[in-house]
């Protein structure tokens, strides 16, 4: 029986060559999105589920709250991991560790190395949770005194090329030549996939030493750093919630009269995909992963709808087949065996090509997915199992109507040649062929409406000066700042710049800078959190920030004096800004108030914001104002090329790295290009399945009036009203798709715009442009069958008849 199926089906595919090529391409086009989108949500899903006891794994986290204001952050104050050892006895074990973001250069036997973000401040506790295997020394020794250095074994590969683990101990590592390490330990590298991708394990006790002290380590419990992290596990018999409330309590404790932060204890599992906190390496995103599950079902359901469509449409050819095969005896239950076997496959052989082709997706889709997910992941056994049981789903969901419609035929009326010309209903078919194209309207109009919210954010007044402006940052190490100053005089002496300021960030960043500002108005007090810049009396000006009232500020080596935004004069009770102008906040007076000018991206609205001038600890990079090249003279790259000079002169053995501030503001929407690309394909791919539908039925349309073409055309019709007659139906359906594609996609998109603060308006002439593009797409579809019908020669049409 089974035999006989299969021989039929493959004699079935092959009379109907055309119609079956085109629902195997939009299969494969389904069915290939759906093994991507799967391959990434397990390859997501997958991270840190190999360390022991990680259901009782918590990271410390901080919600801090200032008047109303909220900031989330991953880190604590220090003394938190010590009280929660004390006070809470459902901790297990507590590894308070310190992020080393601060060091730029290691040392080596004379040679130098980068920094990559992958080094930490920590003690045995952080080995006594995150598992890995050690390959020489222990975590009770190794780390137990300052200025040593445990490594991975890859990272000793990288230092040490070709020593083993065992000869790499006791070498010197330099960082920042101000801090000597010996290696005292090489752990090997973790197996699967991690978040906690660290390579280097300075002893927790260095930080405690000289300059290190000053950045990490604080005894106020007001005082919390993204860099220190604290990583706890909890007894088996703990509970979160009362954990949660013990938390509570001792942060009100330790508040000292202040608003309390809130300690909130973070999943393991939780920190991959938590944007809200950040984690040490790439964040992936819930919400993306689901929009990519619903393009992968939305591209699947196309691609069913063309196969439903096409098989229906095709029923009278092979009613007398059903006929005959009910007349000897099959039963309705076997005829559907047969066709569902057929949807199979057709199914089965897009699900091999669709292995073939996936690894050119994950190419395509490439800035989508994270860098270390491979092609060689399709071809494990999860994918595999997932991709017969997709094969499965989809051909029961592709089959079973046209099954249905197929082996309901009566024998004696097929016999009498009486069956309906169409099988199935007509009215069902025009609207599934509907809904394809208003799938594939939505997402042109979406691409639109975004890419004109990217040009927004990106052109749109910022409040400052953003083009001809380079940033560099100056290393850590130069404390005192008198190389930062000779560089910035050697900077400001090239004929080809304008200005150099020095200061911390430029005027808007991706993420915050902030600080509790407190002011008592005579009746109450006035707390605020206030966003942060720091800078030298050129930084204002640099910048091209308008000066309200008051004054520029004067280049100070501590806090001494304020420039205030707008915002910040509103949030503090003032109606004017030069009411403000000599009242004294956070013990220092307020000299000149700017502008508003946005700090972060279109998403968030203008915070209130201060600026001051701080050279002894926030005046570490270089604001480079070039100037205007202007026809045919100075060139900018000249221009680097002489920074670079100087720098080098400055600091010989740093690497000379700067951005431009505009590219800085592109890379604010990076999310937003992203989605931009992604919609694009979605369009292009919705479209592609949606017009093989279409050619599909424009072809069996042609075949069927063969006949009448040929008789309009001996009767005069000339070429051009035969095809307007043979487009016109199909027409309508793309016209009816577009109506209620409208209220659709603005929908959608008024729910994606409403994320911004500020945002560009959905105007009329988006649909106009959407509708136009789709009507201009359907007709170069439906032309390439259509025009050659219509300019056939009727003689043979009718002598075929």
């Amino acid at each position: 029986m089974f035999r006989n199926y299969l021989l039929v089906s493959l004699r079935s595919i092959w009379r109907n060559k055309v119609f079956s090529l085109i629902n195997i391409m939009g299969l494969v086009v389904g069915v290939t999105a759906a093994l991507v989108v799967y391959l990434l949500v397990h390859y997501e899903n997958s991270f840190d589920k190999f360390q022991k006891d990680g259901d009782r794994m918590y990271r410390v986290v901080s919600h801090i709250y200032y008047s109303g204001d909220s900031v989330k952050n991953s880190g604590v104050a220090v003394p938190v991991a010590a009280a929660m050892r004390e006070n809470i006895p459902a901790v297990n074990t507590a590894s308070l560790f310190f992020v080393n973001d601060v060091t730029g250069r290691i040392t080596i036997g004379g040679k130098d190395f980068k920094n990559k973000s992958d080094i930490i401040y920590a003690d045995k506790s952080y080995f006594d949770l995150i598992n890995y295997q050690w390959l020489y020394g222990t975590p009770q020794t190794s780390l137990q005194e300052p200025f040593t250095v445990v490594l991975t074994e890859s990272r000793v590969q990288t230092y040490f090329p070709g020593l083993t683990p065992m000869q790499a101990i006791g070498k010197d590592i330099i960082y920042d030549d101000t801090i000597h390490a010996t290696v005292t330990g090489v752990v090997a590298d973790l197996k699967g996939n991690t978040d906690f991708n660290f390579k280097e394990f300075i002893a927790l006790s260095t930080a405690y030493t000289g300059s290190l002290k000053n950045i990490f380590i604080s005894d106020s419990w007001n005082n919390t750093n993204a860099a220190t992290q604290l990583l706890i596990k909890l007894k088996s018999t703990a509970d979160v919630d009362h954990v949660t409330k013990q938390l509570a309590a001792l942060s009100h404790q330790h508040s000292e009269g202040e608003e309390a932060p809130i300690l909130k204890l973070q999943p393991l599992a939780d920190i991959h995909f938590n944007s809200d906190y950040g984690g040490f390496n790439r964040i992936a995103s819930r919400s993306q992963l689901f929009s990519f599950g619903m393009v992968a079902v939305a591209l699947l359901v196309l691609a069913a709808i063309n196969f439903i469509n096409l098989t229906t449409a095709q029923a009278a050819r092979r009613a007398r087949e059903t006929g005959i095969r009910k007349s000897m005896g099959s039963t309705t239950r076997q005829l559907m065996t047969q066709f569902l076997s057929e949807t199979f496959l057709l199914t089965l052989a897009a699900g091999l090509l669709s292995l073939l082709i996936a690894p050119g997706f994950l190419l395509a889709f490439r800035s989508f997915l994270p860098e270390d997910l491979s092609s060689a992941a399709l071809y494990t056994a999860p994918v595999l199992f997932f991709l017969c049981g997709l094969c499965a789903g989809v051909s029961l969901l592709a089959g079973i109507y046209p099954a249905l419609v197929l082996s309901q035929f009566q024998p004696v009326a097929v016999l009498k040649t009486q069956v309906n010309a169409v099988g199935g209903k007509v009215w069902l078919r025009k609207t599934l062929t509907i809904s394809q194209f208003v799938v594939a309207q939505v997402f042109i109009i979406a691409t639109i409406i975004v890419s004109k919210q990217i040009h927004y954010s990106i052109n749109r007044d910022l409040g400052f000066r953003k083009d001809a402006i380079l940033v560099a940052n100056t290393p850590f190490y130069d404390v005192q700042g008198t190389r930062r100053q000779a560089l910035q005089e050697k900077i400001a002496a090239i004929p080809e710049v304008a200005m150099v300021s020095r200061g911390n960030r430029e005027p808007i960043i991706n993420g915050t800078i902030t600080t509790t500002f407190n002011y008592n108005d005579g009746k109450k007090d006035i707390a605020r959190n206030m966003e942060m810049r720091y800078g030298d009396s050129n930084y204002i000006q640099l910048y091209g920030l308008q000066l309200l009232t008051g004054r520029n500020l004067r280049t100070s080596d501590t806090i001494s004096e304020w420039v205030l935004n707008e915002k910040a004069v509103e949030a503090f009770g003032f109606k004017h800004p030069q009411d403000i102008i000599g009242v004294t906040i956070n013990e220092h007076p307020v000299v000149g108030v700017v502008k508003n000018f946005n700090a972060g991206s279109m998403r968030s609205v203008i915070p209130p914001l201060a600026i001051s001038s701080w050279a002894d600890r926030q005046h570490r990079n270089m604001h480079i104002l070039l100037r205007d090249p202007g026809e045919g003279g100075i060139v900018w790259k000249h221009a680097i090329a002489k920074i670079e000079k100087a720098w080098k002169e400055v600091y010989p053995r740093e690497e000379f790295n700067y951005k431009f501030l505009d590219k800085s503001i592109e890379a604010l929407y990076k999310s937003e290009q992203r989605t931009a690309t992604l919609l694009n394909w979605c369009a292009g791919l919705a479209f592609f399945i949606s017009a093989l539908g279409l050619l599909g039925l424009v072809i069996f349309t042609t075949n069927q009036r063969t006949r009448e073409i040929g008789i309009r055309k001996v009767l005069g019709a000339t070429a051009w009203q035969m095809i307007t007659l043979l487009t016109s139906d199909f027409m309508k359906l793309v016209g009816v798709a577009f109506v209620l594609a409208i209220p659709l996609s603005w929908w959608a998109m008024q729910h994606w715009l409403s994320s911004y603060a500020y945002r560009t308006p959905v105007s009329w002439w988006v649909f106009g442009i959407g509708g136009g593009v789709m009507a201009l797409l359907a007709l170069a579809t439906m032309s390439i069958k259509i025009i050659r019908a219509a300019w056939s020669n009727p003689v043979n049409a009718l002598k075929s008849e």
